[in-house]
Formats: structure tokens, C-alpha cells, sequence
């Protein structure tokens, strides 16, 4: 596991510029994470998705740019047009018919560049990211396929039917119907009846926050329109 000290941390992007002037800075960052949702941009904020394309296309020239140093995490918003097995078993909100194909022949081009999840110490503390968050009774009905709780055997559910299916599970605050959604899925909501990861602290996003990010004891949801600078266990909103 990398042990690091300062994280730049951008949360769902849906087309938005937000991070373009936190990641002008990124040599002061020992890793930079994108939390996923790049595309499907909300109507009401004005973007096209036309334009979501062309903010995705930056930040995978960012990666590829500093490739040991950005992640590209996946959310429920990339896994629709990421695998269509995925499309076809989740509720798939806002999937944009008009442009699915170009989005799934550029996940399929760039597919090695993104990931589920991503783990490190950092000041001394066992950090994981996901997109939604990993609710513990999701875990533990599918911890005899998943392993132990680690970003590696995450990463791995993308690589099977079962994996997949796992993935597509949306419980009723997302208007599904299994118990609790899972890491692409997991409303922030849903964690009060989550018990949690000993030694394991959880970020996320996902879930919109209008004014400002939920910070917990035991995660940290951080969709809020904000990049942040994570360092000696606290959130600094850039």
C-alpha cells in the first residue's frame, strides 16, 4: 500500500471545470483522485454533453500525462456506457442515448486508465476511495466472492458477470430494490444502518451536497462541486 501525505481530491465532475485550477498545482500533490461521474452533466446546470466530452478528454490527457499520479475512478454515471452488461442489469440515470455510443467506444479505448477503487496510508491512517462509498451490508453479502476489503479485489468485480452484477445493485433511495446499493451506487443516507471498517477510513461522493461535504468519523462524502487537499486526517476545500 502507498503511504502518502498530500491528496488533491476531485469529486463528481459531470462535465464541470472545477478541478482545472486545483490540478495547475498537481506537483504539490503526492496523488491526484478523481472520484468518477464525468459524464451525464445535470440539465439544469447548462452543460451539453457534448461539452461532458471534452472535460473527460482533459482529464484522461491528465492521466495519461502523469499517469503514476492521477486515478480515474468509475461511477454509476461512466459504468452505463463503461460495460454493457452493467447498463443493462442498473438504473441508468441520465444516460444520454444520442452520445452512448461515442462514450462506450472511448471507455472501451481507455478502459485500462480507470478503476473502482484506490487505497493508501496516508499519515498514518488506511485510507480507501470509491465512488459511493462501501456500505457493510453490501460487503458482507458478497464478501465470499469479494475477499478481504481491499481497492485489488474491488477492482477485480469489473472483470466478471458476477462482479457486475454486484456493482448494478441500486436499493430504493436510487428507486432500486436491493437492501443497499452498492460502491457506484451506496447513497450517503444509507450508511446509518452501515457498521463500520475497523482501521479503514472511507471517501467518497456521489451523492450531491449543496453547501458543503458530510466529514465523519469513520468517511467523508465530498460531492459537492469542490476540489480538496486531504492531508493530516482533515479536508482543506480548494
Amino acid at each position: 500500500m502507498e503511504q502518502l501525505s498530500d491528496i488533491l481530491i476531485i469529486p463528481d465532475v459531470h462535465g464541470r471545470t472545477f478541478w482545472k485550477q486545483a490540478v495547475e498545482d498537481i506537483d504539490d500533490y503526492d496523488k491526484v483522485i478523481f472520484l468518477g461521474d464525468y459524464l451525464d452533466p445535470y440539465p439544469d446546470e447548462g452543460i451539453e454533453f457534448a461539452q461532458a466530452m471534452e472535460v473527460l478528454l482533459n482529464i484522461v490527457q491528465l492521466k495519461m500525462d502523469n499517469h503514476d499520479k492521477v486515478v480515474l475512478l468509475l461511477g454509476n454515471h461512466d459504468l452505463h456506457y463503461f460495460n454493457p452488461l452493467y447498463r443493462d442489469q442498473a438504473a441508468c440515470w441520465r444516460y444520454d442515448i444520442q452520445y452512448a455510443a461515442w462514450a462506450e467506444d472511448f471507455f472501451d479505448i481507455y478502459q485500462e486508465l480507470f478503476q473502482l477503487a484506490y487505497e493508501a496510508e496516508i499519515t498514518g491512517q488506511h485510507v480507501l476511495f470509491t465512488h459511493a462509498g462501501v456500505h457493510s451490508l453490501w460487503y458482507e453479502a458478497h464478501r465470499s466472492v469479494i475477499g478481504n476489503l481491499t481497492a485489488d479485489n474491488l477492482n477485480r468485480l469489473l472483470r466478471s458477470r458476477d462482479g457486475i452484477n454486484f456493482l448494478a445493485e441500486v436499493s430504493s433511495k436510487r428507486g432500486g430494490f436491493s437492501p443497499v446499493g452498492s460502491i457506484v451506487w451506496n447513497d450517503v443516507t444509507e450508511f446509518g444502518s452501515s457498521v463500520d471498517f475497523p482501521d479503514i477510513y472511507q471517501v467518497f461522493g456521489h451523492t450531491l451536497q449543496l453547501d458543503s461535504p458530510i466529514i465523519q468519523q469513520s468517511f467523508a462524502c465530498l460531492d459537492c462541486r469542490r476540489a480538496f487537499c486531504y492531508q493530516n486526517d482533515s479536508f482543506l476545500i480548494l
